[in-house]
């Protein structure tokens, strides 16, 4: 027996110790439902569990930054559905100028409306806003840059990988065409002054010719990307549109204020005659005033413009005197029939046709059939001049001095060539910088890189192509409606595509909700204590505790023992 170390009671002591640890740590996973509540509990499974909380915790945010982005979509694709009826009326409006029951002054009033339009569409792109940011003007259409003021990145598709793009040589014609209108009629104005209407062409491009830097040409280690093989380049509404297979499109604007190669710069000169609708107007007579013709019937002025070209040189017997469909015959057999009807005994046949481009007279030369053969006959000549009825000669007629006289129109037309960059010099290349930078970036994922690219091209009326639009005109106004037709096709297809982002963001979004639910599932398994076992085990050392300090107080009884041998 010992009274100095009791070592029952220190036995005892020890198990109450442990169970009443037990104890605590039973009622602290009661009272919290967790497993573990320090890394004392279980050290991987807290480092497994804080990384596990950590991402269901982002995939929480990037579910709300996707549903986010589903407000811009439905922003922007808000503004372009406006944007669309614009559009499509001013299609309407096009279409009603076009019309021939409209005057000038009603499509005046048209025109009015359509500027007006006009100017809604820019200030719809430039104002459209989610969260202070604009969404239509380009700030989250691709970047891209050029190593030359003369050349500019509109656009490009998301089939481009981002680098340096490279082109040798760029040409690039531009035509200009100064059109004059003349009348039909030489009218005399109140004045005494011969009217007339001065008219320009809207400039057109019209050819380019490229030297693309394929991928096979570029040099290793030079930093730079090739485009693909078999890439084309052609014009898009004066724009130059790059194009390849899957997707590859770069779009550039080509400043043509000035030319570049001045020495490119050439002038040609084109004249349209008489269209069959002012013929009625114009009547020929021989010199003696006692025969006319209509020239309706004699279609001899547009066979000067398309076969003779004003040159005063002999015209070929067999020129044509308008299209055979149209049931109009040869200049020969008009002159044939007209001497057969002054001369109805014999049959002739015209063997030549002179024209005085300074007198305007024209001289035909005929023979008898019979005398054909025989190069000793002269053969005889009929000299007439071309008169313009509406005047007030005493015939009738006004007689002009020169062929020139009845030009209907008459175009001068500028040819510019643009050269940008030097094929025998590559220090002179066009580079083409294609960040891949600018559409707005949607984190939808816990980690970095999860993102996904919305990219809403600017849509002001100049990338529309339809902030010049002009209607002021019938020919004009036709033009227009291809014009709008193709800013409605290009507007759609934004539209098409901003709606497969929306797609894209829901799928994006259940696929969150989905993970979110699984990692909450493994973070609960690892996390959550199960209250069934934690009360079995809360109850059994609840027990051991009460039967250790029993324990203890018996062994702390002990030692009392010793004093019976002491008595």
């Amino acid at each position: 027996m010992r009274i100095n170390y009791n070592i029952s009671s220190i036995i005892a002591r020890n198990a109450l110790n442990n169970n009443d640890t037990r104890l605590s740590n039973s009622i602290q996973r009661l009272s919290s439902g967790l497993k573990i509540n320090s890394a004392a509990d279980d050290a991987a499974g807290l480092a497994i569990s804080l990384k596990m909380n950590a991402q269901i915790k982002s995939l929480e945010q990037a579910n709300r930054n996707a549903n986010d982005g589903i407000s811009v979509v439905n922003t922007a694709d808000g503004a372009m559905s406006e944007m669309h009826s614009i559009l499509q009326r001013m299609n309407e409006l096009a279409i009603q100028s076009a019309n021939g029951t409209n005057a000038d002054s009603d499509r005046a009033q048209i025109q009015l409306e359509i500027d007006q339009l006009v100017d809604e569409l820019d200030r719809i792109a430039e104002t459209t806003q989610f969260n202070a940011q604009n969404l239509l003007d380009g700030s989250f259409a691709y970047k891209g840059y050029t190593n030359t003021e003369n050349i500019k990145v509109m656009s490009y598709s998301d089939g481009v990988s981002s680098g340096t793009y490279s082109i040798k040589e760029l040409k690039y014609y531009h035509y200009e065409d100064t059109i004059k209108d003349h009348s039909a009629y030489i009218d005399k104005s109140p004045e005494g002054e011969t009217t007339h209407e001065d008219r320009y062409a809207a400039a057109s491009a019209d050819m380019i010719k490229d030297a693309l830097v394929t991928e096979d040409e570029i040099v290793a280690g030079a930093g730079m990307k090739g485009f693909p093989d078999g890439a084309k380049v052609i014009l898009e509404d004066e724009n130059i549109v790059i194009k390849a297979e899957n997707d590859f499109e770069v779009k550039l604007t080509l400043n043509n204020r000035k030319a570049i190669d001045a020495s490119g710069v050439t002038t040609t000169s084109t004249a349209t005659y008489l269209t069959t609708d002012c013929y009625k107007n114009i009547t020929v007579t021989n010199q003696e005033g006692n025969v006319k013709y209509n020239v309706s019937e004699l279609n001899i002025i547009k066979d000067w413009g398309t076969n003779k070209a004003m040159t005063g040189t002999p015209v070929s017997t067999s020129i044509h005197t308008g299209s055979t469909e149209e049931g109009l015959r040869h200049l020969t057999e008009d002159f044939a029939d007209y001497f057969k009807s002054v001369d109805p005994d014999n049959e002739y046949s015209v063997t030549s046709c002179t024209v005085n481009e300074t007198t305007g007279e024209i001289t035909i030369g005929y023979k008898n059939v019979d005398d054909l053969a025989d190069a000793s006959i002269l053969e005889k000549n009929y000299t007439f001049k071309l008169y313009q009825e509406g005047n007030k000669n005493p015939n009738g007629t006004i007689a002009q001095t020169k062929l020139t006289d009845y030009l209907y129109t008459h175009t001068d037309t500028v040819k510019t060539e643009y050269t940008v960059g030097d094929l025998a010099d590559d220090t002179q290349n066009i580079n083409l910088n294609l960040t891949g930078i600018g559409p707005m970036r949607l984190q939808v994922g816990a980690n970095e890189g999860q993102v996904i690219q919305i990219e809403i091209p600017a849509l002001q009326t100049v990338y529309l192509g339809v902030d010049d639009l002009d209607i002021s005109t019938e020919e004009k106004a036709t033009e227009a409606i291809d014009i709008i037709g193709d800013a409605i096709n290009q507007l759609s297809s934004i539209r098409s595509k901003i709606g497969a982002y929306c797609n894209r963001i829901e799928h994006t979004i259940t696929n969150l909700d989905t993970t979110e639910e699984n990692m909450t599932a493994a973070y609960s398994r690892i996390m959550d204590v199960d209250m069934a076992t934690e009360m079995t085990e809360y109850s059994t050392v609840q027990v051991l505790v009460e039967s250790s300090t029993a324990m203890l107080a018996q062994a702390n009884e002990r030692p009392q023992s010793v004093l019976q041998l002491l008595q």
